[in-house]
Protein backbone atom coordinates (compact mmCIF):
# COMPACT_ATOMS: atom_id res chain seq x y z
CA UNK A 1 0.00 0.00 0.00
CA UNK A 2 1.31 3.69 -0.97
CA UNK A 3 1.40 5.79 1.86
CA UNK A 4 -0.95 8.79 1.15
CA UNK A 5 -0.08 11.77 2.90
CA UNK A 6 -2.84 14.51 3.24
CA UNK A 7 -2.14 18.32 3.14
CA UNK A 8 -3.34 19.50 6.02
CA UNK A 9 -4.09 23.56 6.33
CA UNK A 10 -0.69 25.50 7.89
CA UNK A 11 -1.29 25.93 11.41
CA UNK A 12 -1.70 29.83 12.08
CA UNK A 13 1.48 31.35 13.99
CA UNK A 14 2.30 31.51 17.54
CA UNK A 15 0.47 34.95 18.88
CA UNK A 16 3.04 37.70 19.15
CA UNK A 17 3.97 37.47 23.14
CA UNK A 18 4.71 41.34 23.36
CA UNK A 19 0.97 41.89 22.14
CA UNK A 20 -0.97 39.50 24.58
CA UNK A 21 0.69 40.69 27.68
CA UNK A 22 0.26 44.44 25.52
CA UNK A 23 -3.64 43.77 25.59
CA UNK A 24 -3.99 41.59 28.79
CA UNK A 25 -2.02 44.67 30.95
CA UNK A 26 -4.30 47.06 28.97
CA UNK A 27 -7.62 45.24 30.34
CA UNK A 28 -6.42 44.85 33.33
CA UNK A 29 -5.32 48.98 33.61
CA UNK A 30 -9.15 49.46 32.16
CA UNK A 31 -10.76 47.41 34.67
CA UNK A 32 -8.86 48.58 37.80
CA UNK A 33 -9.31 52.28 36.91
CA UNK A 34 -13.33 51.47 36.53
CA UNK A 35 -13.49 49.78 39.68
CA UNK A 36 -11.88 52.84 41.56
CA UNK A 37 -14.57 55.20 39.30
CA UNK A 38 -17.94 53.39 40.97
CA UNK A 39 -17.11 55.13 44.42
CA UNK A 40 -17.06 58.44 42.90
CA UNK A 41 -20.58 57.90 41.48
CA UNK A 42 -23.17 59.66 43.19
CA UNK A 43 -26.43 57.56 43.84
CA UNK A 44 -28.38 60.61 45.96
CA UNK A 45 -31.03 62.25 43.88
CA UNK A 46 -29.54 65.77 43.29
CA UNK A 47 -32.65 66.97 45.40
CA UNK A 48 -32.30 65.33 48.40
CA UNK A 49 -31.16 67.08 51.56
CA UNK A 50 -27.94 66.25 52.73
CA UNK A 51 -28.13 66.28 56.51
CA UNK A 52 -24.85 65.95 58.31
CA UNK A 53 -24.12 63.37 60.57
CA UNK A 54 -22.49 64.47 64.00
CA UNK A 55 -19.35 62.15 64.38
CA UNK A 56 -19.62 61.59 67.91
CA UNK A 57 -22.79 59.80 67.21
CA UNK A 58 -20.97 57.16 64.86
CA UNK A 59 -20.05 55.21 67.53
CA UNK A 60 -21.69 56.07 70.80
CA UNK A 61 -24.29 53.84 71.61
CA UNK A 62 -28.16 55.53 71.85
CA UNK A 63 -28.94 56.45 75.59
CA UNK A 64 -32.29 56.56 76.77
CA UNK A 65 -32.14 60.46 77.17
CA UNK A 66 -31.85 60.72 73.53
CA UNK A 67 -34.40 58.45 72.01
CA UNK A 68 -37.10 59.15 69.81
CA UNK A 69 -39.65 56.50 69.22
CA UNK A 70 -41.27 57.61 65.37
CA UNK A 71 -44.65 55.20 64.98
CA UNK A 72 -44.53 53.56 61.46
CA UNK A 73 -48.23 52.05 61.53
CA UNK A 74 -49.95 48.52 61.36
CA UNK A 75 -49.24 46.12 58.99
CA UNK A 76 -51.42 42.92 58.18
CA UNK A 77 -50.49 39.58 55.71
CA UNK A 78 -51.06 36.42 54.98
CA UNK A 79 -47.62 34.17 55.92
CA UNK A 80 -46.06 31.80 53.66
CA UNK A 81 -48.41 28.82 54.53
CA UNK A 82 -49.84 26.06 52.26
CA UNK A 83 -53.49 27.06 52.59
CA UNK A 84 -52.50 31.07 53.72
CA UNK A 85 -55.18 30.53 56.43
CA UNK A 86 -52.52 32.44 58.31
CA UNK A 87 -51.52 35.84 59.01
CA UNK A 88 -48.94 38.43 60.75
CA UNK A 89 -49.55 41.32 62.27
CA UNK A 90 -47.35 44.03 63.66
CA UNK A 91 -47.56 47.13 64.77
CA UNK A 92 -44.28 49.10 64.39
CA UNK A 93 -42.44 51.82 65.81
CA UNK A 94 -38.67 53.25 64.90
CA UNK A 95 -35.99 54.25 67.48
CA UNK A 96 -34.37 56.71 66.20
CA UNK A 97 -32.03 60.00 67.89
CA UNK A 98 -34.15 62.86 69.34
CA UNK A 99 -31.90 65.12 67.35
CA UNK A 100 -32.98 63.27 64.02
CA UNK A 101 -36.48 62.36 64.94
CA UNK A 102 -38.49 65.51 62.68
CA UNK A 103 -36.24 64.61 59.70
CA UNK A 104 -36.84 60.58 59.96
CA UNK A 105 -40.87 61.47 60.18
CA UNK A 106 -40.32 63.78 57.24
CA UNK A 107 -38.36 60.94 54.95
CA UNK A 108 -40.51 58.35 56.43
CA UNK A 109 -43.63 60.40 55.38
CA UNK A 110 -42.26 60.78 51.76
CA UNK A 111 -40.80 57.29 51.18
CA UNK A 112 -44.04 55.59 53.30
CA UNK A 113 -45.52 53.92 50.21
CA UNK A 114 -42.21 52.53 49.25
CA UNK A 115 -41.79 51.01 52.67
CA UNK A 116 -44.83 49.56 53.23
CA UNK A 117 -44.86 47.68 49.80
CA UNK A 118 -41.27 46.18 50.83
CA UNK A 119 -42.34 45.37 54.19
CA UNK A 120 -46.10 43.88 52.62
CA UNK A 121 -43.60 41.84 50.28
CA UNK A 122 -40.78 40.77 52.63
CA UNK A 123 -43.41 39.74 55.23
CA UNK A 124 -45.73 37.43 52.88
CA UNK A 125 -42.68 35.25 52.09
CA UNK A 126 -41.99 34.25 55.63
CA UNK A 127 -43.76 31.38 57.02
CA UNK A 128 -44.85 30.69 60.55
CA UNK A 129 -41.20 28.62 61.39
CA UNK A 130 -39.26 31.79 60.29
CA UNK A 131 -40.71 34.33 62.45
CA UNK A 132 -40.88 32.17 65.44
CA UNK A 133 -40.05 32.47 69.06
CA UNK A 134 -37.50 35.40 70.18
CA UNK A 135 -34.41 34.67 67.57
CA UNK A 136 -36.92 34.72 64.63
CA UNK A 137 -38.72 37.97 65.39
CA UNK A 138 -34.83 39.85 66.50
CA UNK A 139 -33.91 38.23 62.91
CA UNK A 140 -36.82 39.98 61.42
CA UNK A 141 -36.68 43.46 63.17
CA UNK A 142 -33.19 43.39 61.71
CA UNK A 143 -34.15 42.65 58.26
CA UNK A 144 -36.79 45.63 58.57
CA UNK A 145 -34.49 48.04 59.89
CA UNK A 146 -31.53 46.96 57.05
CA UNK A 147 -33.95 47.84 54.03
CA UNK A 148 -35.55 50.76 56.13
CA UNK A 149 -32.43 52.73 56.27
CA UNK A 150 -31.41 51.44 53.13
CA UNK A 151 -34.59 52.77 51.39
CA UNK A 152 -34.66 55.97 53.90
CA UNK A 153 -31.25 57.23 53.81
CA UNK A 154 -28.89 56.88 50.69
CA UNK A 155 -25.53 58.83 52.28
CA UNK A 156 -25.02 55.32 54.11
CA UNK A 157 -25.60 56.90 57.97
CA UNK A 158 -28.29 54.35 59.48
CA UNK A 159 -30.65 57.10 61.63
CA UNK A 160 -33.15 53.72 62.27
CA UNK A 161 -31.15 52.13 65.00
CA UNK A 162 -33.77 49.60 65.72
CA UNK A 163 -37.44 48.19 64.86
CA UNK A 164 -39.31 47.77 67.78
CA UNK A 165 -43.16 46.12 67.40
CA UNK A 166 -45.63 47.20 69.26
CA UNK A 167 -48.21 44.61 68.37
CA UNK A 168 -46.99 40.87 66.77
CA UNK A 169 -49.75 38.63 66.35
CA UNK A 170 -50.26 35.25 64.25
CA UNK A 171 -53.39 33.80 64.00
Amino acid sequence: MAEQTEAHPPSPPPPNGKRFVLALTATGLIAGAAGAAVPLIVLRPADAPVVPHPASQRFEPLTPDRTAFVPFGEVTVNLNEGRLNRYLRLKIALQVDKEQAEYVTKVLEQKRLLLRNWLLSHLSDKDQEEIRGAAGQNMLRREIRDRFNEILFSDGYDRVYDVLFEEFNVQ
